[in-house]
């Protein structure tokens, strides 16, 4: 049986009806497949499609159905009004994080702040947003994960022709920073920056978030180990600022761990306590 490309469409929607936004998700597992944008998908809306091609797209919206994340799929995704890469084995970028960037931008601003560590680089979006919106920063970024590195690079790369200093301003480097300190012996800082692992070892994660990688997820026994790591390693090496993103339900260990700091926590769109910035007294 031959399909169209708006078969191919209506098929992926029925089968995706008890997901959010079907006919959507359809569009864009399809578009990417077909390596169109979705207003092509339907000017092109009676191009037949190949059998192999069809199956391919049916493959993929099985996928999804079993949950596994639309972004790893495609292999991109949006934050900050950018699109970027995205694949399987790192961390997915989640709006709420885009407060974090804000926060520490104007946290930037207000304090000339010009060098900045980022632990847990991820796919590099926190670290390359900052550097896109201000090109004083110098910034190092570490990660465990090899994958997340490479990604980070090429995310990087998509870049360059926006801004070709980009590769002076920051520089991914794969450490595990919490049990070998050298970048901290070698270099001085103003602020570090981190959206770490958070959650705590018994969480029972949702069946879409069990895809991705558990050491950009799981923060310790209770949660909080790696964000106390951190506040840690801001004390022993002077670090001023401190900006984290955390769990809904951390606010008081943070408060805790955070005594002699000045301390600022904010909110997501939902109203949750999503994180802090921080200040160290240096008296």
């Amino acid at each position: 049986m031959s399909f169209r490309i708006s078969d191919a469409l209506e098929y992926g929607a029925l089968e995706l009806k008890a997901l959010y936004r079907p006919r959507l998700n359809a569009e864009l597992l399809l578009g990417f497949l077909l390596q169109k944008e979705r207003v092509e998908l339907h000017l092109r809306g009676d191009e037949v499609l190949d059998d192999e091609m069809f199956l391919i797209y049916k493959s993929y919206i099985n996928r999804l159905k079993k949950n596994e994340p639309l972004e790893y799929l495609i292999e991109k995704v949006s934050f900050y009004s950018y699109e970027w890469k995205i694949k399987k084995g790192v961390l997915i970028p989640r709006p709420e994080t885009e407060i974090l960037v804000e926060k520490a931008l104007m946290l930037i601003k207000k304090h000339k702040i010009k060098r900045v560590f980022e632990f847990g680089v991820g796919s590099g979006i926190i670290s390359i947003t900052l550097a896109l919106s201000d090109p004083n920063l110098q910034i190092i970024a570490s990660d465990i994960n090899p994958l997340a590195i490479a990604l980070a690079q090429e995310n990087l790369e998509l870049f360059f022709e926006q801004n070709p200093l980009l590769n002076q301003q920051i520089k991914f480097i794969e450490c595990d920073v919490l049990h070998s300190q050298e970048v901290f012996k070698n270099n001085s800082f103003d602020l570090l920056i981190s959206n770490p692992p958070y959650i705590s070892l018994g969480y029972e994660l949702p069946s879409n978030v069990a895809y991705e990688p558990k050491d950009a997820l799981f923060g310790g026994e209770g949660g909080e180990e790696i964000l106390k790591a951190l506040i840690a390693l801001v004390d022993e090496y002077r670090i001023p600022y401190i900006a984290c993103e955390m769990g809904f339900d951390q606010k008081k260990k943070m408060q805790d761990a955070l005594l002699g700091f000045e301390v600022e926590f904010y909110q997501d769109l939902s109203g949750l306590d999503r994180g802090f910035i921080a200040l160290k007294s240096m008296l």
